[in-house]
């Protein structure tokens, strides 16, 4: 059976954008090829259409468009394949469904879909206390670090304001540091909508946010045994 964002994707290409079948099959050569080409470079088994991870896809493109066989095979083929491979991923991320609320129907199937089996995926992780995370939004009475004026819905569970704990030095980086990030130097409140933005927001709005953290909380981490300077701590977080 084909993945169904292969078929999600062929029906965006006709349905929605209208193009020629030609055009269409061009569009999905590339990406059979591209296909072939991470499988020989042993990054993925199936194809291009199971990864149905948007970093993984984006991150396989980074790899695919450094490697030097594909560079000369791309060349070779007047950017097709690049080409392709973009209009994927902007079909993947969204970039592509942008204003197209009354159109996204026409991606439906005409027959319900059939539920794939389970996969099992096993995945390490860095081990995080829940006691420190729920002690640091008591400690912090369930007021956002960045600004205590923030509000939040309260939560069923607590009847407190709904925080969220964060690590200012990422946990997953714990490999990169001799001593334990899962402390309470290194732990923050914060509401959840400054919690997205220090992950996801603007680069530069997130600078000062880790500034901030950073002035507030340095001296602590030091005597954790966490020595970072502000540009550093800063630049390893946004560079990440």
């Amino acid at each position: 059976m084909e993945p169904l964002l292969k078929t999600y994707y062929k029906r965006y290409l006709s349905e929605v954008r209208r193009l020629k079948p030609s055009t269409v099959k061009h569009y999905c050569d590339a990406l059979n090829n591209i296909t072939r080409h991470l499988q020989g470079m042993k990054m993925i088994e199936g194809s291009i259409y199971d990864i149905l991870d948007l970093h993984q896809l984006k991150d396989l493109r980074t790899i695919l468009f450094a490697d030097p066989s594909f560079i000369a095979q791309n060349k070779k083929g007047n950017q097709m394949y690049s080409a392709g491979l973009n209009n994927y991923v902007k079909f993947a991320e969204g970039t592509n469904l942008i204003g197209l609320h009354h159109d996204v129907a026409k991606l439906d199937m005409p027959m319900p879909v059939i539920a794939e089996e389970p996969r099992r995926y096993e995945i390490q992780h860095w081990a995080r206390s829940d006691i420190l995370r729920e002690q640091t939004l008591a400690v912090a009475n369930y007021h956002c670090e960045m600004d205590g004026r923030h509000q939040s819905f309260v939560a069923e569970r607590t009847h407190k304001p709904y925080m969220e704990s964060h690590h200012a030095i990422p946990i997953h980086l714990q490999g990169r540091f001799s001593y334990s990030l899962d402390v309470y130097a290194n732990l923050i409140c914060l509401c959840p909508v400054c919690h997205r933005k220090i992950h996801y927001g603007l680069r530069d709005e997130r600078r000062e946010m880790l500034y901030e953290i950073y002035e507030k909380r340095h001296k602590r981490m030091v005597h954790s045994g966490l020595e970072i300077g502000k540009e550093e701590f800063t630049d390893l977080i946004l560079t990440d």
